[in-house]
Protein backbone atom coordinates (compact mmCIF):
# COMPACT_ATOMS: atom_id res chain seq x y z
CA UNK A 1 0.00 0.00 0.00
CA UNK A 2 1.75 2.99 -1.59
CA UNK A 3 2.01 6.24 0.84
CA UNK A 4 1.83 9.74 -0.94
CA UNK A 5 2.59 13.27 0.70
CA UNK A 6 1.19 16.22 -1.28
CA UNK A 7 2.61 18.57 0.92
CA UNK A 8 -0.40 19.93 1.96
CA UNK A 9 0.16 21.43 6.00
CA UNK A 10 -1.39 18.76 8.25
CA UNK A 11 -3.77 20.94 10.50
CA UNK A 12 -3.44 19.00 13.16
CA UNK A 13 -3.17 20.79 16.79
CA UNK A 14 0.71 21.02 17.43
CA UNK A 15 1.64 19.28 14.53
CA UNK A 16 4.16 20.70 11.75
CA UNK A 17 4.49 20.17 7.87
CA UNK A 18 6.11 17.00 7.21
CA UNK A 19 7.08 14.60 4.71
CA UNK A 20 6.25 11.06 4.10
CA UNK A 21 9.46 9.50 4.91
CA UNK A 22 9.27 11.16 7.88
CA UNK A 23 7.27 8.24 9.35
CA UNK A 24 6.36 5.64 6.57
CA UNK A 25 7.43 4.02 3.45
CA UNK A 26 6.97 1.50 0.61
CA UNK A 27 8.00 -1.98 1.51
CA UNK A 28 10.39 -1.71 -1.70
CA UNK A 29 11.89 1.88 -1.16
CA UNK A 30 12.35 0.20 2.61
CA UNK A 31 14.45 -2.03 1.38
CA UNK A 32 15.96 -0.16 -0.77
CA UNK A 33 16.72 2.61 1.36
CA UNK A 34 18.36 -0.02 4.58
CA UNK A 35 20.12 -2.08 1.69
CA UNK A 36 20.77 -0.29 -1.48
CA UNK A 37 24.25 -2.16 -2.01
CA UNK A 38 22.35 -5.33 -1.70
CA UNK A 39 20.34 -4.87 -4.98
CA UNK A 40 21.02 -6.64 -8.40
CA UNK A 41 20.76 -3.38 -10.88
CA UNK A 42 18.25 -5.68 -13.18
CA UNK A 43 16.47 -7.02 -10.34
CA UNK A 44 12.65 -5.41 -10.29
CA UNK A 45 12.31 -4.53 -6.32
CA UNK A 46 8.18 -4.58 -7.01
CA UNK A 47 8.44 -8.25 -7.90
CA UNK A 48 5.27 -9.67 -8.77
CA UNK A 49 2.08 -7.73 -9.29
CA UNK A 50 -0.25 -10.17 -8.14
CA UNK A 51 0.29 -13.07 -6.18
CA UNK A 52 -2.32 -16.33 -5.68
CA UNK A 53 -3.05 -18.57 -3.27
CA UNK A 54 -1.27 -21.46 -5.54
CA UNK A 55 1.98 -19.06 -5.86
CA UNK A 56 2.25 -18.63 -1.80
CA UNK A 57 1.79 -22.35 -1.27
CA UNK A 58 4.26 -22.96 -3.43
CA UNK A 59 6.49 -20.85 -1.61
CA UNK A 60 6.37 -17.25 -3.09
CA UNK A 61 6.20 -14.27 -0.77
CA UNK A 62 2.37 -12.59 0.29
CA UNK A 63 4.04 -9.64 -1.24
CA UNK A 64 5.55 -10.53 -4.22
CA UNK A 65 8.90 -9.36 -3.44
CA UNK A 66 11.88 -11.60 -4.62
CA UNK A 67 13.86 -11.99 -1.38
CA UNK A 68 15.88 -15.06 -3.29
CA UNK A 69 17.60 -11.55 -5.28
CA UNK A 70 17.87 -10.10 -2.69
CA UNK A 71 20.83 -10.70 0.44
CA UNK A 72 18.69 -10.16 3.44
CA UNK A 73 15.42 -12.53 4.61
CA UNK A 74 11.76 -11.40 5.39
CA UNK A 75 13.03 -12.46 9.01
CA UNK A 76 15.98 -10.37 8.91
CA UNK A 77 14.46 -7.07 7.20
CA UNK A 78 11.54 -7.72 9.87
CA UNK A 79 13.40 -7.19 12.83
CA UNK A 80 15.62 -4.59 11.44
CA UNK A 81 11.91 -2.27 10.81
CA UNK A 82 10.73 -3.59 14.48
CA UNK A 83 14.49 -1.66 15.70
CA UNK A 84 14.45 0.96 13.80
CA UNK A 85 10.61 2.48 13.58
CA UNK A 86 9.64 5.56 15.70
CA UNK A 87 6.06 5.59 16.57
CA UNK A 88 4.64 9.00 16.27
CA UNK A 89 3.46 10.22 19.66
CA UNK A 90 1.72 13.56 20.38
CA UNK A 91 2.26 13.14 24.04
CA UNK A 92 5.62 12.70 26.02
CA UNK A 93 5.33 11.15 29.64
CA UNK A 94 5.28 14.79 30.82
CA UNK A 95 1.78 15.54 29.81
CA UNK A 96 0.54 11.94 30.45
CA UNK A 97 -0.89 10.66 33.73
CA UNK A 98 0.94 8.13 33.66
CA UNK A 99 4.82 6.93 32.70
CA UNK A 100 3.86 4.88 29.21
CA UNK A 101 6.07 2.00 30.95
CA UNK A 102 3.49 1.16 33.04
CA UNK A 103 1.33 -0.15 30.10
CA UNK A 104 3.58 -3.04 30.32
CA UNK A 105 2.09 -4.64 33.43
CA UNK A 106 -1.50 -4.49 31.77
CA UNK A 107 -0.66 -5.46 28.59
CA UNK A 108 1.28 -8.88 30.44
CA UNK A 109 -2.14 -8.96 32.83
CA UNK A 110 -4.24 -10.25 29.77
CA UNK A 111 -2.61 -13.52 28.54
CA UNK A 112 -3.18 -14.12 24.89
CA UNK A 113 -2.69 -17.74 22.76
CA UNK A 114 -0.51 -16.68 19.81
CA UNK A 115 0.04 -18.91 16.32
CA UNK A 116 -3.18 -19.75 15.63
CA UNK A 117 -4.30 -19.35 12.18
CA UNK A 118 -8.19 -17.84 11.46
CA UNK A 119 -7.77 -17.42 8.01
CA UNK A 120 -5.86 -18.80 4.69
CA UNK A 121 -3.80 -16.37 2.22
CA UNK A 122 -6.39 -15.89 -0.90
CA UNK A 123 -4.25 -13.64 -2.95
CA UNK A 124 -2.63 -9.94 -3.07
CA UNK A 125 -3.03 -7.09 -5.54
CA UNK A 126 -0.59 -4.25 -6.05
CA UNK A 127 -2.88 -2.70 -8.76
CA UNK A 128 -5.71 -1.95 -5.82
CA UNK A 129 -3.14 0.45 -3.92
CA UNK A 130 -4.80 2.96 -1.37
CA UNK A 131 -2.63 6.56 -1.44
CA UNK A 132 -2.21 7.72 2.25
CA UNK A 133 -2.93 11.63 1.93
CA UNK A 134 -2.46 12.29 6.31
CA UNK A 135 -0.02 9.76 8.18
CA UNK A 136 -2.85 9.23 10.89
CA UNK A 137 -5.99 8.62 8.76
CA UNK A 138 -6.44 5.49 7.80
CA UNK A 139 -9.91 4.75 6.31
CA UNK A 140 -9.39 4.73 3.14
CA UNK A 141 -10.47 0.99 1.88
CA UNK A 142 -13.48 -0.46 1.80
CA UNK A 143 -14.79 -4.09 0.74
CA UNK A 144 -18.46 -4.28 0.16
CA UNK A 145 -18.25 -7.87 -0.83
CA UNK A 146 -15.67 -10.55 -0.31
CA UNK A 147 -14.62 -9.54 -4.51
CA UNK A 148 -15.21 -5.89 -4.05
CA UNK A 149 -13.14 -3.22 -2.57
CA UNK A 150 -13.10 0.39 -2.72
CA UNK A 151 -9.47 2.70 -2.28
CA UNK A 152 -8.39 5.91 -2.72
CA UNK A 153 -6.08 6.55 -5.13
CA UNK A 154 -5.03 10.44 -6.01
CA UNK A 155 -8.06 12.41 -5.90
CA UNK A 156 -10.25 9.69 -6.78
CA UNK A 157 -11.92 6.32 -5.58
CA UNK A 158 -11.44 3.54 -7.18
CA UNK A 159 -13.21 0.49 -7.25
CA UNK A 160 -10.98 -3.09 -7.58
CA UNK A 161 -12.61 -6.30 -8.52
CA UNK A 162 -11.25 -9.70 -8.11
CA UNK A 163 -13.68 -11.46 -10.24
CA UNK A 164 -12.53 -9.00 -13.54
CA UNK A 165 -9.67 -7.97 -12.26
CA UNK A 166 -10.34 -4.55 -13.04
CA UNK A 167 -9.77 -1.43 -11.30
CA UNK A 168 -12.48 1.15 -12.06
CA UNK A 169 -12.69 5.02 -11.36
CA UNK A 170 -15.74 6.26 -9.25
CA UNK A 171 -15.62 9.85 -8.43
CA UNK A 172 -14.06 11.22 -11.51
CA UNK A 173 -16.94 9.99 -14.03
CA UNK A 174 -18.58 12.47 -12.21
CA UNK A 175 -16.50 15.64 -13.08
CA UNK A 176 -18.02 16.28 -16.66
CA UNK A 177 -21.27 15.68 -15.79
CA UNK A 178 -24.45 18.26 -15.09
CA UNK A 179 -23.41 17.44 -11.21
CA UNK A 180 -20.18 18.33 -10.92
CA UNK A 181 -17.58 17.52 -8.77
CA UNK A 182 -14.29 19.21 -8.09
CA UNK A 183 -12.05 16.08 -7.65
CA UNK A 184 -8.94 18.92 -7.30
CA UNK A 185 -10.21 21.02 -3.97
CA UNK A 186 -11.30 17.77 -2.28
CA UNK A 187 -7.94 16.77 -1.33
CA UNK A 188 -9.31 13.37 0.31
CA UNK A 189 -8.58 12.24 3.75
CA UNK A 190 -11.20 9.69 4.64
CA UNK A 191 -13.94 7.76 3.10
CA UNK A 192 -16.92 5.15 3.01
CA UNK A 193 -18.82 2.63 1.01
CA UNK A 194 -21.73 1.10 2.11
CA UNK A 195 -24.18 -0.47 -0.31
CA UNK A 196 -24.24 1.81 -3.59
CA UNK A 197 -23.71 4.88 -1.72
CA UNK A 198 -20.05 6.12 -1.66
CA UNK A 199 -18.99 9.29 0.57
CA UNK A 200 -15.40 10.90 0.79
CA UNK A 201 -13.90 13.87 2.89
CA UNK A 202 -11.65 16.13 2.21
CA UNK A 203 -8.89 18.61 3.79
CA UNK A 204 -10.86 21.72 4.14
CA UNK A 205 -14.51 20.68 5.21
CA UNK A 206 -15.49 18.93 2.22
CA UNK A 207 -17.98 16.33 1.86
CA UNK A 208 -18.92 14.30 -1.71
CA UNK A 209 -21.21 11.67 -1.73
CA UNK A 210 -21.93 9.80 -5.08
CA UNK A 211 -24.93 6.75 -6.03
CA UNK A 212 -23.01 4.23 -7.30
CA UNK A 213 -23.41 2.73 -11.01
CA UNK A 214 -25.69 -0.30 -11.46
CA UNK A 215 -22.60 -1.67 -13.52
CA UNK A 216 -19.66 -0.63 -11.72
CA UNK A 217 -17.51 -1.82 -14.26
CA UNK A 218 -18.88 0.52 -17.09
CA UNK A 219 -16.02 2.52 -18.66
CA UNK A 220 -18.78 4.73 -20.80
CA UNK A 221 -18.47 8.34 -18.63
CA UNK A 222 -20.32 10.42 -20.61
CA UNK A 223 -23.44 8.41 -19.02
CA UNK A 224 -22.84 9.11 -15.40
CA UNK A 225 -25.65 11.65 -14.90
CA UNK A 226 -28.21 8.50 -16.01
CA UNK A 227 -30.35 7.27 -13.18
CA UNK A 228 -28.39 3.41 -14.04
CA UNK A 229 -24.75 4.92 -14.02
CA UNK A 230 -24.49 6.98 -10.98
CA UNK A 231 -25.52 10.51 -9.25
CA UNK A 232 -23.91 13.31 -7.47
CA UNK A 233 -26.30 12.87 -4.05
CA UNK A 234 -24.23 15.89 -2.18
CA UNK A 235 -21.60 18.17 -2.70
CA UNK A 236 -20.75 20.78 0.01
CA UNK A 237 -18.30 22.02 2.59
CA UNK A 238 -19.76 20.86 5.88
CA UNK A 239 -18.09 23.10 7.74
CA UNK A 240 -15.78 26.72 7.24
CA UNK A 241 -13.21 26.28 9.96
CA UNK A 242 -10.27 26.69 9.11
CA UNK A 243 -8.84 23.45 10.85
CA UNK A 244 -11.74 21.91 9.40
CA UNK A 245 -10.22 18.14 7.94
CA UNK A 246 -12.66 15.73 7.84
CA UNK A 247 -11.16 12.68 10.21
CA UNK A 248 -13.87 9.70 9.72
CA UNK A 249 -17.14 9.00 7.96
CA UNK A 250 -19.35 5.93 8.86
CA UNK A 251 -22.25 5.09 6.96
CA UNK A 252 -24.70 3.56 9.58
CA UNK A 253 -28.45 2.96 9.57
CA UNK A 254 -30.60 4.66 12.09
CA UNK A 255 -33.34 3.61 14.50
CA UNK A 256 -35.70 4.05 12.05
CA UNK A 257 -33.83 2.61 9.43
CA UNK A 258 -32.93 5.84 7.14
CA UNK A 259 -29.03 5.66 6.24
CA UNK A 260 -26.95 8.38 8.15
CA UNK A 261 -23.36 9.49 7.92
CA UNK A 262 -21.29 9.65 10.79
CA UNK A 263 -18.87 12.31 10.52
CA UNK A 264 -15.78 13.94 12.68
CA UNK A 265 -13.65 16.92 12.03
CA UNK A 266 -10.85 18.36 13.32
CA UNK A 267 -13.34 21.63 14.21
CA UNK A 268 -13.80 19.70 17.20
CA UNK A 269 -17.87 18.59 16.37
CA UNK A 270 -19.42 15.68 14.95
CA UNK A 271 -22.38 15.80 12.66
CA UNK A 272 -24.92 13.12 12.05
CA UNK A 273 -26.98 13.75 8.52
CA UNK A 274 -29.78 11.93 6.98
CA UNK A 275 -28.06 10.60 3.63
CA UNK A 276 -31.70 9.79 2.37
CA UNK A 277 -33.38 13.18 3.44
CA UNK A 278 -30.66 15.24 1.54
CA UNK A 279 -28.15 14.90 3.92
CA UNK A 280 -30.18 16.92 6.40
CA UNK A 281 -28.58 17.56 9.89
CA UNK A 282 -30.30 15.55 12.61
CA UNK A 283 -27.22 15.72 15.30
CA UNK A 284 -24.64 17.71 15.73
CA UNK A 285 -22.16 17.76 19.04
CA UNK A 286 -19.07 19.62 19.83
CA UNK A 287 -15.98 18.66 22.01
CA UNK A 288 -13.56 20.15 23.72
CA UNK A 289 -10.64 18.48 21.27
CA UNK A 290 -10.55 17.41 17.73
CA UNK A 291 -12.65 14.82 17.31
CA UNK A 292 -10.75 11.68 15.05
CA UNK A 293 -13.38 8.98 15.17
CA UNK A 294 -17.08 8.09 15.87
CA UNK A 295 -19.14 5.10 15.80
CA UNK A 296 -22.93 4.50 16.81
CA UNK A 297 -23.64 1.41 18.83
CA UNK A 298 -25.71 -1.38 17.61
CA UNK A 299 -29.16 -0.28 19.28
CA UNK A 300 -28.33 3.44 17.98
CA UNK A 301 -28.68 5.05 21.49
CA UNK A 302 -25.25 5.54 22.12
CA UNK A 303 -22.13 7.14 20.45
CA UNK A 304 -18.68 6.13 21.00
CA UNK A 305 -16.31 9.31 20.28
CA UNK A 306 -12.36 10.22 20.86
CA UNK A 307 -9.84 12.29 19.41
CA UNK A 308 -7.00 14.38 20.43
CA UNK A 309 -7.43 13.68 24.15
CA UNK A 310 -6.40 10.22 26.26
CA UNK A 311 -10.45 10.20 26.76
CA UNK A 312 -13.23 8.82 24.94
CA UNK A 313 -16.21 9.60 25.65
CA UNK A 314 -20.03 7.73 25.12
CA UNK A 315 -22.70 9.95 24.36
CA UNK A 316 -26.48 9.62 23.88
CA UNK A 317 -27.83 10.52 20.43
CA UNK A 318 -30.62 11.11 21.65
CA UNK A 319 -30.06 13.66 23.88
CA UNK A 320 -26.34 14.76 23.21
CA UNK A 321 -25.50 14.60 26.83
CA UNK A 322 -22.12 12.38 27.89
CA UNK A 323 -23.31 9.06 29.69
CA UNK A 324 -19.27 8.20 30.25
CA UNK A 325 -15.52 9.00 30.11
CA UNK A 326 -13.09 6.50 29.78
CA UNK A 327 -9.34 7.71 30.20
CA UNK A 328 -6.83 4.82 30.84
CA UNK A 329 -5.34 5.62 27.28
CA UNK A 330 -2.41 7.67 26.83
CA UNK A 331 -2.42 9.62 23.78
CA UNK A 332 -4.24 10.58 21.17
CA UNK A 333 -7.19 7.58 19.98
CA UNK A 334 -8.54 7.22 16.14
CA UNK A 335 -10.27 4.03 16.34
CA UNK A 336 -13.17 2.16 17.77
CA UNK A 337 -15.22 -0.62 17.44
CA UNK A 338 -18.43 -1.97 19.02
CA UNK A 339 -19.13 -5.79 18.98
CA UNK A 340 -22.49 -6.68 17.81
CA UNK A 341 -24.22 -7.41 21.08
CA UNK A 342 -23.24 -3.60 22.12
CA UNK A 343 -22.21 -4.17 25.29
CA UNK A 344 -18.77 -4.51 24.51
CA UNK A 345 -16.38 -1.82 22.64
CA UNK A 346 -12.55 -1.32 21.62
CA UNK A 347 -10.79 1.71 21.35
CA UNK A 348 -7.15 2.24 19.36
CA UNK A 349 -4.90 4.88 20.77
CA UNK A 350 -1.71 5.79 19.29
CA UNK A 351 0.19 4.31 23.23
CA UNK A 352 0.61 1.61 21.03
CA UNK A 353 -2.43 -0.30 22.31
CA UNK A 354 -6.03 -0.82 22.24
CA UNK A 355 -8.45 -1.38 25.17
CA UNK A 356 -11.24 -3.78 25.63
CA UNK A 357 -14.56 -2.11 27.50
CA UNK A 358 -17.03 -3.22 28.94
CA UNK A 359 -20.05 -0.49 28.55
CA UNK A 360 -22.69 -2.23 31.15
CA UNK A 361 -19.75 -1.47 33.76
CA UNK A 362 -17.55 0.73 32.15
CA UNK A 363 -14.41 -1.35 33.05
CA UNK A 364 -11.52 -1.96 30.81
CA UNK A 365 -11.43 -5.54 30.29
CA UNK A 366 -8.19 -6.03 28.41
CA UNK A 367 -5.21 -3.99 27.09
CA UNK A 368 -4.15 -5.31 23.98
CA UNK A 369 -0.63 -4.11 23.26
CA UNK A 370 1.10 -3.61 18.90
CA UNK A 371 4.29 -4.71 17.60
CA UNK A 372 4.88 -1.51 16.07
CA UNK A 373 2.96 1.72 16.33
CA UNK A 374 -0.11 3.45 16.95
CA UNK A 375 -3.18 1.45 16.62
CA UNK A 376 -4.86 2.81 13.62
CA UNK A 377 -7.85 0.84 12.78
CA UNK A 378 -10.52 -1.85 14.85
CA UNK A 379 -12.90 -4.09 13.50
CA UNK A 380 -15.35 -6.92 14.83
CA UNK A 381 -16.82 -9.16 12.17
CA UNK A 382 -20.63 -8.91 12.29
CA UNK A 383 -20.93 -12.32 14.39
CA UNK A 384 -18.69 -11.09 17.04
CA UNK A 385 -16.30 -13.42 16.79
CA UNK A 386 -13.24 -11.91 15.10
CA UNK A 387 -11.68 -8.59 15.53
CA UNK A 388 -8.96 -7.06 13.70
CA UNK A 389 -6.35 -4.42 15.19
CA UNK A 390 -4.53 -2.38 12.33
CA UNK A 391 -0.73 -0.64 12.54
CA UNK A 392 0.18 2.27 10.93
CA UNK A 393 2.55 -0.04 9.26
CA UNK A 394 3.60 -4.05 8.46
CA UNK A 395 0.97 -5.47 11.10
CA UNK A 396 -2.48 -6.46 11.21
CA UNK A 397 -3.87 -8.59 14.70
CA UNK A 398 -6.49 -11.03 14.44
CA UNK A 399 -8.23 -11.61 17.71
CA UNK A 400 -10.55 -15.06 18.31
CA UNK A 401 -13.17 -13.76 21.28
CA UNK A 402 -13.79 -16.38 22.58
CA UNK A 403 -17.65 -17.19 24.40
CA UNK A 404 -17.59 -18.50 27.73
CA UNK A 405 -20.45 -18.38 30.70
CA UNK A 406 -18.39 -18.77 33.70
CA UNK A 407 -17.53 -15.75 36.19
CA UNK A 408 -13.66 -15.30 37.24
CA UNK A 409 -12.91 -13.23 40.05
CA UNK A 410 -10.42 -10.73 39.91
CA UNK A 411 -8.10 -12.49 42.37
CA UNK A 412 -7.94 -15.95 40.63
CA UNK A 413 -4.60 -16.42 39.11
CA UNK A 414 -4.63 -14.09 35.48
CA UNK A 415 -3.72 -17.26 33.62
CA UNK A 416 -6.65 -19.09 34.33
CA UNK A 417 -8.69 -16.42 33.14
CA UNK A 418 -11.69 -17.21 31.15
CA UNK A 419 -14.46 -14.92 29.44
CA UNK A 420 -16.79 -13.57 27.43
CA UNK A 421 -17.90 -10.44 25.00
CA UNK A 422 -21.50 -11.40 25.18
CA UNK A 423 -22.32 -12.21 28.74
CA UNK A 424 -21.60 -10.94 32.14
CA UNK A 425 -23.22 -13.03 34.98
CA UNK A 426 -24.32 -10.90 38.09
CA UNK A 427 -24.55 -13.16 41.40
CA UNK A 428 -24.04 -12.65 44.73
CA UNK A 429 -23.10 -9.46 46.85
CA UNK A 430 -20.03 -11.18 47.91
CA UNK A 431 -19.03 -12.11 44.40
CA UNK A 432 -19.19 -8.14 43.25
CA UNK A 433 -17.75 -7.23 46.13
CA UNK A 434 -14.53 -9.02 44.95
CA UNK A 435 -15.26 -7.11 41.74
CA UNK A 436 -15.72 -10.01 39.95
CA UNK A 437 -16.23 -9.11 35.98
CA UNK A 438 -15.84 -11.48 32.73
CA UNK A 439 -12.41 -10.71 30.70
CA UNK A 440 -11.72 -11.94 27.13
CA UNK A 441 -9.66 -14.21 25.93
CA UNK A 442 -8.31 -12.82 23.02
CA UNK A 443 -6.28 -15.16 20.69
CA UNK A 444 -3.81 -13.34 17.79
CA UNK A 445 -2.44 -14.84 14.88
CA UNK A 446 0.23 -14.57 12.81
CA UNK A 447 0.42 -11.06 11.65
CA UNK A 448 0.02 -9.89 8.00
CA UNK A 449 2.89 -8.14 6.56
CA UNK A 450 1.40 -4.83 5.55
CA UNK A 451 2.74 -1.41 4.48
CA UNK A 452 0.78 1.02 6.08
CA UNK A 453 -1.79 -0.93 6.61
CA UNK A 454 -5.42 0.83 6.19
CA UNK A 455 -8.75 -1.41 6.67
CA UNK A 456 -8.60 -4.65 7.81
Amino acid sequence: VKLIWKGLGTKRVGLPMMMDDDYFFDEEDALTSIYPDNLDESFDIGGLSRVTKDQFRRGCDPQGIRWDQINITRSTYRNQRLLQYENYENLDDSARPRPHSSLKAEIDSHVTNRGHSFYEFENSEKQARANIVHFQLRNLVWATTSHDVFVTQAEDIQHFSYVTNKLTPILSRFEDSKEKISLDALHMSTMCVQGSICVAGGFFGDLVCVKLPSDIHSDDFTRASSPDTGKVLFSEKITSDENAITNSILLQESKQGALEAVITNNDSQIRILDVDNSFREVNRMHFPWPVNFATLSPDRNLVCVLGDSTECMLMDVTTSRRVAVCDMHLDYSFAAAWHPDGNIFATGNQDKTARIWDRRMMRCLATLGGRLGAIRSLRFTEDGRYMAMAEPADFVHIFDVKVRSSLVSSSDRLSQRRATLRTYRRSTSSERSLESASVPKMTPCLSVFLIACTEP
